[in-house]
């Protein structure tokens, strides 16, 4: 549990089932996964990284159960450790500097391990929205400038998307028809899928948004909440 800490007049809430403490567990399942079976075509420390694994779950479950009002879990040293254990691992999981990840299979791997590791980084952040438990609180939402759009060389109906801002790119494929170069669209950030032989990192959750939001998470009212709703809670239903 977290800490001794005094919360006289302040609500309690139900921690062990805030979307965005779910997500952050699914994204340390897949990590743990990915470490149990390997198989990436460099070198893994698996003693080193089992070790952070196990103290990041040892964080994220004292975080789970806390029960805490928003304001104390915010401040809470577990939430940094965790972010912090995040960051340390991401020397051990992710590819060595300059070094290409060839094949699809890998390509996925790699993209999710660096989800996952976001995911964790930023439960903080996805935290500080607010008191509300929505299933739209639990991802990483975000607005990025649309840079090419394409058609997908192996799927008719489907457009391959390279969006991003100064600081981030993504792939996204869409089978949303009139998305075009330059717009400013909302992007959730989800676990990765291989769609026909391309890694899609994101998915569309807006139509077309002011440029301000560029690199800034738009909001709610600016999101297609029942779409992004459906799939926080497809992911969290599959744990």
């Amino acid at each position: 549990m977290i800490g001794h800490v005094c919360t006289y007049g302040a609500v309690a809430v139900d921690t062990s089932r805030d979307y965005r403490i779910l997500i952050a567990e699914d994204a340390l399942h897949r990590l743990e996964s990915r470490v149990k079976s390997w198989g990436l075509p460099y070198p893994l420390n698996r003693g080193v990284a089992e070790s952070l694994l196990s103290r990041a779950r040892s964080l994220l479950m004292s975080i789970k159960y806390s029960y805490l009002p928003l304001n104390y879990l915010l401040s809470s040293p577990q939430l940094k450790e965790l972010a912090g254990t995040a960051r340390e691992l991401s020397k051990y999981l992710l590819p060595p500097p300059n070094f290409r990840v060839e094949g699809t299979s890998s390509k996925l791997a790699v993209a999710e391990i660096k989800y996952s590791l976001l995911a964790l980084i930023g439960l903080k952040a996805r935290l500080a929205l607010g008191e509300e438990n929505l299933p739209e609180y639990g991802v990483d939402v975000v607005g990025v400038e649309v840079v090419t759009v394409s058609r997908h060389s192996s799927a008719d109906r489907l457009w391959v998307l390279k969006v991003g801002t100064e600081k981030f790119s993504l792939t996204v494929v869409t089978n949303i028809p009139n998305v075009k170069k330059g717009e400013v669209r909302a992007v959730a950030i989800l676990p990765p899928k291989n769609l026909y032989g391309v890694i899609s990192e994101a998915m569309i959750v807006s139509d077309p948004i002011p440029t301000e939001f560029k690199g800034r998470r738009p909001p709610s009212d600016l999101l297609h909440l029942k779409e992004l709703r459906t799939v926080v809670e497809s992911i969290v239903k599959g744990r």
